[in-house]
Formats: C-alpha cells, sequence, structure tokens
C-alpha cells in the first residue's frame, strides 16, 4: 500500500547499510534487520544466499533497491546497472519497453517486487517504481557470478492518472498489476473514504508487449492491492485491501472460489515453499491508519503488531494466522516471505524488516471464521 507522502554493466554495491546486531534484536520471538527504510516489499534471489527489499519511505525520497545476506544478515543498497541502448525522449515513444529512458535513482521509489525464474542464472525482476515516474520498472538479475549483478533493461510507463500498487511477472511473457485507486482519482478524502468503507476501488491490469496496458474485468473489488499467479498461470490471487478479502480469479477475471475474509488489510501476496499463499498486512482500520501516519507526532508503527495468513490456493481456505504484538518495535506489515523456518516480514513503516517464528511468540492457528480445520505447523510447513 501507499501512504500519503509527508551507466555500468554490473551491480555496483554501497558499504554496508546495516548488520544485524543486539541493538536490532527485541524479545525472544523475533530479530529485525535495519537500514532499510521502509522495506516495503520481499523477495528471494533463487539459488543464491540473497533477499531483495524495495524501500518507500513514507516521506517521499528516494528508497531504491536494498540486498540483505542471509547468511550475515548484512543489508547491502543496489545500484543497478543500465543497458545499452537509444533511450527515447518523448512520452509517445516510452510507451514501448526499451524505449524508456533509465530511472533516476536519486528519485526512485520502490513498491511492489515480482521475480520470474528465469533460465541460465538470469532471472526478470519487476519493480513498481515511484518517484520520478510511475512505471513498471524491469531488470535482469545474474546469479552466474559470486554477488547478483542486477541490470535495468526498460520499463512499462503507466498511462496517465494511473498509480501501480503490485506486480507479477506471467508464465510465458508480459505481467499484472495492481492499482489501490480509481484511474485519475487524486484527492485523498475520496480515496481514502472508498477504502474505508469497503466500496470499490482500483483496478487489475495486464501488459503484453504486443497489446499494451488492458484492464481486467473483475468483481468488485475495494483496493486490489497483492497479486499472485499460479505456477501454470491460469490463476489470479488477489488480496483486497479495503474490504480485507482474497479472491481467486481465472485469466478473464472470473471468480473460481468463494472469497475469503482475512482478519486484517492484506497488502502482499507471495508462495511458500510449500506451495501455500501468504498474506500479510496491517491489523488496524482504514482511516485509522491513514490518520494515524498523517500525524507528525504519531508512533513509528500504527499497527503495533505483524500479521500474516497462510492460505491454501486449491480451496481458498485459510490454514494459519499468525500474530504478534511487538509493543511498537515493530509493525504495519506489508508483506512475508518464508526463509527456513523463519518469516521475513516486511513494512511499509520504520527502517527494519522482522525475522518471526511463528511457532513462538504470539503465533497461533486460524479460527473457526477462517473456514479451515485448526492446525498447528510450523512456517515451513513440517
Amino acid at each position: 500500500m501507499r501512504f500519503l507522502p509527508i551507466a555500468a554493466a554490473l551491480l555496483a554495491i554501497l558499504p554496508d547499510a546495516a548488520a544485524a546486531s543486539p541493538d536490532c534484536a527485541y524479545g525472544d520471538d523475533g530479530t529485525r534487520i535495519c537500514g532499510i527504510p521502509a522495506p516495503e516489499d520481499l523477495t528471494e534471489i533463487p539459488g543464491t544466499p540473497w533477499v531483495l527489499a524495495s524501500s518507500m519511505p513514507r516521506d517521499g525520497s528516494a528508497g531504491g533497491l536494498y540486498m540483505i545476506d542471509k547468511r550475515t544478515r548484512r543489508v547491502k543498497k543496489v545500484t543497478f546497472g543500465i543497458a545499452a541502448g537509444d533511450f527515447a525522449t518523448s512520452k509517445d515513444e516510452a510507451s514501448v519497453v526499451g524505449k524508456c529512458t533509465p530511472p533516476d535513482p536519486t528519485k526512485l521509489v520502490t513498491h511492489g517486487l515480482s521475480l520470474s525464474a528465469g533460465e541460465g542464472g538470469v532471472h526478470q525482476l519487476y519493480v513498481v517504481g515511484h518517484g520520478g515516474r510511475e512505471a513498471i520498472e524491469l531488470f535482469n538479475v545474474d546469479t552466474t557470478i559470486d554477488a547478483p549483478s542486477i541490470l535495468w533493461t526498460g520499463c512499462v510507463p503507466m498511462p496517465e492518472g494511473l498509480e501501480a500498487n503490485s506486480v507479477v511477472g506471467l508464465p510465458g511473457g508480459g505481467l499484472m498489476f495492481t492499482s489501490l485507486y480509481d484511474p485519475g482519482e487524486t484527492a485523498w478524502p475520496e480515496r481514502i473514504g472508498k477504502l474505508a468503507a469497503g466500496a470499490p476501488s482500483g483496478g487489475v491490469f495486464e501488459w503484453q508487449v504486443h497489446t499494451g496496458i488492458r484492464r481486467l474485468a473483475i468483481p468488485p473489488m475495494s483496493g486490489p492491492n497483492g497479486i499472485a499467479v499460479s505456477q501454470d498461470g491460469k490463476s489470479i490471487f488477489l488480496a483486497g485491501w479495503g474490504d480485507s478479502i482474497v479472491r481467486r480469479l481465472d485469466r478473464k477475471g472470473n471468480e473460481t472460489a468463494p472469497p475469503i475474509k482475512i482478519g486484517f488489510l492484506p497488502d502482499n501476496l507471495h508462495w511458500a515453499p510449500d506451495g501455500s499463499l501468504l498474506a500479510s498486512g496491517q491489523n488496524i482500520a482504514v482511516e485509522d491508519l491513514f490518520a494515524c501516519s498523517n500525524r507528525l507526532d504519531g508512533p513509528v508503527y500504527c499497527a503495533q503488531s505483524w500479521d500474516v495468513a497462510r492460505i491454501s490456493p486449491t480451496d481458498v481456505r485459510t490454514k494459519n494466522l499468525w500474530r504478534g504484538n511487538t509493543g511498537g518495535t515493530f509493525g504495519d506489515s506489508t508483506a512475508a516471505i518464508i526463509i527456513g523456518r523463519g518469516l521475513w516480514i516486511g513494512s511499509i513503516s520504520g527502517d527494519c524488516l522482522a525475522i518471526m517464528t511463528p511457532a513462538e511468540g504470539g503465533s497461533h492457528d486460524a479460527g473457526a471464521d477462517q473456514r479451515n480445520t485448526r492446525r498447528t505447523d510450523h512456517a515451513d510447513g513440517s
């Protein structure tokens, strides 16, 4: 989600931004990794010890991309390389991937992330970018060398008035993205009002290189946020942030299972190693979250808990609901991925991500209202 704002060929990496330290740990139920302004989304780089994090500072300053070493938990800021090309300067030409000008790293604010595994250790990274422009920025991630190199290769600019939120690459090419708000809607009271009421808002869009951007006809949703696609590309999973609902659709936008209600505002969606789907979000009312986040004297975290649901994609039912209150040292959770037996959790606030072990310190099973059997599972599905 997004709050109201108060050229080289290989990757260059700045000195360590942060390292895990005793000052960055809290309690027995988790550890924080700090030094990333508002690490809104996370994705693991396959076959490597690295995790990528986006950065979406609340004040609108540049965030960029960060890499975290799973072994040492050290953070490094990424300076991406630029693919060679004759970049366009006109708005019309910039509608074609590879014809965009490279993003300005001094302005780039990164939001949703998605990584599609490629052949030969070179993967495609999709990044929702704000700041200097509204676009899906495209990168190649080369893992055939000691430290992955990241090379910008093009972009998909957003049409005027459209602001992307989450993105996912599609099997066979192309991508889909969500928008929390209706195209052209810029008034914050109207935006917040729709989401607070759980009223229809925003949309889901598909882009293909030969056809451009088209809007999917989907059932009414309040603020489509997280998006995931099945491995065969036939099913789309969407998180409705304003109405706290997760849905499964086919590629035409038809609902293929009854939607489920989640006990928080579901943000990003990510696949777990066991084939289940993870939804993380904020346990707070929409209007309270916006009111708190826009206070100059407000707390660092408005929703002072982390919330993660594990969902079965076959029947779209909640298998587990994990939640923990950190007493204000972490919260406003936005994304969750499983690494080993831990949940790595991003946030739209602060400068830390959290690593939790759900079997300890505040985890619990989903209740009967989640429409599934009660189980006590570890985060890795064992």
